[in-house]
């Protein structure tokens, strides 16, 4: 018996279809987004993102194709620090975000403390977030817990920073104070003085800046938290005031349950974002740039190195440095004198110095 024929297998020239249906499908999600970012206000927009995530943490069309998403990934990861206000949801959101602005702050504080213009703080990125020190004789007065004008400025210079980058980041206000036995009618123990002196900043923060109260705890530790690089209890340095930033991962674990940040409706997030911008520039006024004070800075040191040389006078170059005497009388011969060089100093310098010039 003859045998069948074997049919040549149908080549299926329709592969094309699956990668252009994957494509399709991922153009398909971003334009999803770009548009929930419009629109959305943040409670929304979380239910969405997580729902983006759930459906591409499935098996794509490609069998063996990574997911779309991380599963710790957020959409706003790829998002840098603003120099200037930042959308409420990239700050809420996005921990990439959150980690650039405290490096930039942190820089910022320790630029403005090198070029002279912030004195008594000094900030450290750390597990938990930005941790800004003041020292406490720049805020408040011995067995004091005022604010004095010359405290609420450095307080406005710090309080800017942070109104910039963060509206909606919940911050921890501690009271540092040493083991100096203290007792008054008004504050009768370390206890409470160090209490007030956190709820003093808190106060302050909250009236000039807008904050959320909700976004706020002030705690006062009295003695029991000296620095690690305190010489003893009674250590002046362990008198300080902390503000730290918390991260937003952190929140839960400070007793944050109904986090107010959620339910803002855009109309809500446009209004904060016009009224942190009036707080910005009232707190700034016509101060200029960060950038451009250090362009002045560097100017007046060049400057004052300038004159600092051009006070002294090197031994090799004292012949530069002459008066010529004209004789108006001829000599003998008829000539007009010769020009004599003569040397005249304001200063008596050794011969045996030189100052480089």
């Amino acid at each position: 018996m003859a045998k069948k024929e074997k049919h040549e297998e149908h080549e299926n020239l329709e592969r094309w279809l699956v990668s252009y249906g994957d494509f399709i499908t991922l153009l398909f999600a971003t334009f999803v987004v770009l548009y929930a970012l419009a629109q959305v206000d943040a409670t929304d927009f979380a239910k969405l993102e997580e729902s983006l995530k759930s459906a591409f943490s499935q098996n794509t069309l490609l069998e063996g194709q990574p997911d779309i998403f991380d599963a710790n990934q957020s959409i706003f990861d790829q998002q840098q620090a603003n120099s200037f206000i930042p959308s409420l949801m990239v700050e809420y959101i996005s921990p990439k975000y959150e980690e650039a602005s405290f490096k930039e702050i942190d820089e910022e504080i320790k630029e403005l403390t090198d070029l002279g213009e912030l004195e008594g703080i000094s900030s450290k990125i750390t597990d938990m977030g930005l941790l800004l020190t003041f020292d406490d004789k720049y805020l408040f007065a011995p067995a004091s817990a005022y604010l004095d004008t010359k405290a609420k400025k450095l307080l406005d210079k710090v309080g800017v920073l942070i109104c910039k980058k963060f509206v909606l980041h919940y911050m921890l206000v501690e009271g540092h104070t040493d083991s100096h036995a203290m007792s008054s009618q008004i504050y009768p123990s370390n206890w409470e003085l160090s209490g007030a002196r956190a709820c003093s900043v808190v106060r302050y923060l909250i009236s000039k800046f807008k904050f959320a109260p909700s976004l706020f705890s002030a705690i006062g530790y009295a003695d029991t938290r000296p620095l690690e690089t305190a010489t003893s209890s009674k250590d002046p340095t362990n008198r300080r005031v902390e503000i730290l930033i918390l991260k937003n991962k952190y929140k839960s674990q400070f007793g944050v349950k109904n986090d107010p940040s959620l339910n803002l409706t855009k109309k809500q997030q446009d209004a904060i974002q016009a009224q942190r911008a009036q707080i910005i520039k009232e707190v700034e006024g016509d101060s200029i740039s960060l950038a451009a004070r250090k362009l002045l800075n560097e100017n007046k040191n060049r400057k004052k190195i300038e004159e600092q040389k051009s006070e002294k006078l090197s031994k090799r170059n004292k012949e530069l440095y002459v008066n010529i005497e004209n004789e108006k009388k001829p000599d003998d011969t008829g000539m007009p004198k010769m020009e004599k060089p003569v040397i005249k100093l304001n200063s008596a310098l050794p011969d045996d110095e030189d100052y480089g010039l």
